[in-house]
């Protein structure tokens, strides 16, 4: 009994996720520098301690996780890249079909 699936690579697929990764990202930067803005604007109308304070919490509650997201649609977004038109994986399922090939189950 041989184990058979066929997973077809569509560069095109790629490419639409890629563009859209493209503008995911420009979309969360201006999601992070409006919110910067407005807990820095907040934090000056309350020029007291507890203005402060708001824009610190902010920093590290809500700008923070945009950065960290940021980092994450850069990575996805420069995989792809590097994947588009290259054949990247096609040599992961040209083995994968070999060694199928040559299993054999009792």
């Amino acid at each position: 009994m041989a184990l058979s699936q066929d997973i077809l690579l569509d560069d095109a697929a790629f490419s639409t996720a890629a563009s859209e990764m493209a503008a995911l990202k420009t979309r969360t930067e201006t999601l992070k520098t409006k919110l910067e803005e407005m807990y820095k604007e907040l934090a000056t109308a309350l020029d007291t301690p507890a203005g402060k304070q708001v824009e610190i919490t902010a920093g590290k509650v809500l700008i923070k996780p945009i950065e960290d997201l940021l980092l994450v649609i850069q990575h996805i977004s420069d995989t792809l890249t590097e994947i588009i038109g290259t054949g990247h994986y096609k040599d992961v399922f040209i083995k994968f079909e070999q060694l199928n090939q040559s299993v054999t189950f009792n």
